[in-house]
């Protein structure tokens, strides 16, 4: 059995109080009628505090409506994205504001020289949330701790630190996590009962006593808290688990229908094509395979264009959020994609129990993983000769290369329309220089999707020519004097990186510059344009034309 190395973790011991302190390395309010912050990774540990407005709180695979009365905690190395509500009227909205801080804990005492890290973990409530007594003091105690905190003042900051370890030894002494008769714990327990209990025959009293609360007031509870009812829940889990089911299954539809909790299978019929459009014997049919896909959430980009889903692919709802929530509900085994196939030897056990009939890897994995992969069945390897011949060399194997051809066809056509329309609309030669931010440097950034979109297909000329053109660290100064029309940037979505971009883009030397002023500044998103793959490429393609034309064609 193949098990990943041990975890070293922290040397210090959260139980020793005495010792124990908090540094907090940024707090950041956001606000806006229609917030939005793509998913980012905690380098820290993270209070997120909602203020005002209707706010959603999405962390791996979990969304839930934020509550003014309690505070959420985001543990290291995990990710966490925030939406605000929709309201059918705008104007009528409040506006929508989160508080986000960042902090670590450190540990000293007899015996100890100098302060040590300490693993928030055992700190923080195992739920993740704290539920506070007084909304209106915390918020203020937020935005005095956000004032105090960028100050210009350095004496402030000190205060703002003070401020922060006394909200924390609220948080933790004074302030419960929730007990078992909240009802907003209650509700997610009603919630985790049916992502394992779905095949039982639940009923709304049984989920109702779940909760502790009334029948009446649990319905009414259940769909505000997560938009929808308990029945039309449970209805979602039975059918999304039906169809992981048929994907490579042999079983009869009657005994699928069974498995996930439908005693009836016309009914399950009924209510299986009501939600997707097609019936269960037709998805059976079209759905059949056990082909799995291993090491890069970007060949998913290559099955996408075929019809074609697979049995097993890497999925995580931040590193692959698109495929994620297109693809997830139908493959039935997601391999963890957490940093990029971070955790090998955990999805190389998945594999091996999931027990595929075809491997398709992507290229350049390593010898060491093929050589476990060809054990557990015939592997095949993307050829790595670009996203076209790729596409085509797999569609070949898959039998499918009339939907591959006609896929690339409709491509192209999309970039000779977007082209034409380009041209004639900016007129001369367009300047354009691609960059990446990490932590506090700034550096030239393309990969052959970027080069192949932008310079080959657009026409656009690279600011930066040949090796200088990745990875070579860029100054104010240094995009001053190259005078591009358009700079495309990437923010690494990680908390120190953002509490960077937020104070360059405020500087007066980078409002200064020329491409800032004239409407040039272009920022990008992860996905698409740090991925390679078909769906990439045309996502990609879309994202552009819009950003230098701001219509349709």
């Amino acid at each position: 059995m193949l098990n990943l190395p041990p975890n070293s973790g922290s040397t210090g011991d959260s139980r020793s109080y005495g010792g124990l302190m908090a540094r907090l390395w940024n707090i950041d309010i956001v606000h806006g009628q229609e917030l939005y912050l793509e998913q980012q990774l905690a380098v820290q540990p993270a209070l997120i505090i909602p203020l005002s407005g209707e706010i959603s709180l999405q962390q791996a695979e979990q969304l839930t409506r934020m509550n003014k009365d309690c505070v959420y905690v985001c543990a290291e190395g995990s990710t966490f994205g925030i939406t605000s509500g929709s309201h059918p009227d705008s104007e009528d909205r409040e506006q929508a504001a989160v508080a986000i801080l960042h902090f670590d804990f450190y540990g000293g005492g007899p015996g100890y020289d100098q302060l040590h890290k300490v693993d928030s973990a055992d700190l923080m409530p195992s739920e993740g949330v704290f539920n506070i007594k007084s909304k209106e003091r915390l918020q203020l105690v937020c935005r005095g701790i956000y004032m105090d905190f960028h100050s210009e003042e350095p004496m402030k900051h000190w205060r703002a630190q003070l401020d922060f370890q006394e909200l924390l030894y609220r948080l933790m002494a004074d302030i419960s996590p929730y007990t078992k008769h909240d009802k907003r714990q209650g509700l997610q327990r009603v919630k985790e009962f049916i992502d394992t209990h779905y095949n039982e025959d639940l009923t709304m009293e049984q989920l109702a006593n779940l909760s502790e609360l009334s029948p009446k007031y649990f319905v009414e509870v259940f769909k505000k808290m997560y938009g929808c009812s308990a029945m039309d829940y449970l209805a979602q889990v039975r059918l999304n688990k039906a169809k992981q089911l048929m994907l490579g299954s042999d079983s009869l539809l009657r005994e699928v229908a069974h498995m996930v909790g439908y005693k009836d299978e016309f009914y399950f019929s009924r209510k299986f094509k009501k939600m997707f459009g097609i019936s269960p014997s037709a998805y059976m049919k079209t759905r059949k395979n056990k082909l799995a896909m291993y090491g890069s959430t970007s060949l998913l980009g290559y099955v996408m264009p075929l019809n074609f889903t697979p049995y097993a692919a890497p999925l995580h709802p931040k590193w692959s959020q698109h495929y994620y929530n297109v693809l997830g509900p139908d493959i039935p085994v997601h391999l963890d994609a957490y940093r990029l196939n971070h955790n090998k030897y955990a999805n190389l056990e998945k594999l091996a129990e999931a027990r595929p009939e075809l491997i398709v890897c992507a290229h350049g994995v390593e010898n060491w993983e093929k050589e476990q992969l060809r054990l557990i069945a015939p592997l095949y390897e993307m050829p790595g000769e670009g996203w076209e011949f790729d596409l085509l060399s797999l569609a070949r194997m898959l039998d499918k290369l009339p939907e591959a051809e006609q896929w690339i066809e409709e491509f192209h056509r999309k970039i000779s329309a977007y082209r034409d329309h380009l041209s004639h609309a900016m007129g001369g030669e367009q300047r354009v220089l691609t960059a990446r931010l990490h932590q506090d440097a700034m550096m030239a950034y393309s990969h052959p999707g970027i080069r192949e979109l932008l310079f080959d297909y657009f026409d656009f000329q690279p600011a930066l020519l040949g090796t200088a053109e990745n990875n070579e660290r860029l100054t104010i100064e240094q995009i001053k004097e190259l005078r591009a029309e358009h700079l495309l940037l990437l923010v690494r979505q990680d908390s120190d990186t953002l509490a960077y971009w937020r104070k360059l883009q405020a500087s007066p030397e980078w409002l200064a510059l020329s491409v800032i002023r004239e409407g040039g500044f272009h920022l990008l998103s992860s996905y698409p344009w740090r991925e390679y793959s078909p769906i990439a490429m045309e996502q990609m393609a879309e994202e552009a034309f819009l950003m230098f034309s701001g219509n349709c064609p």
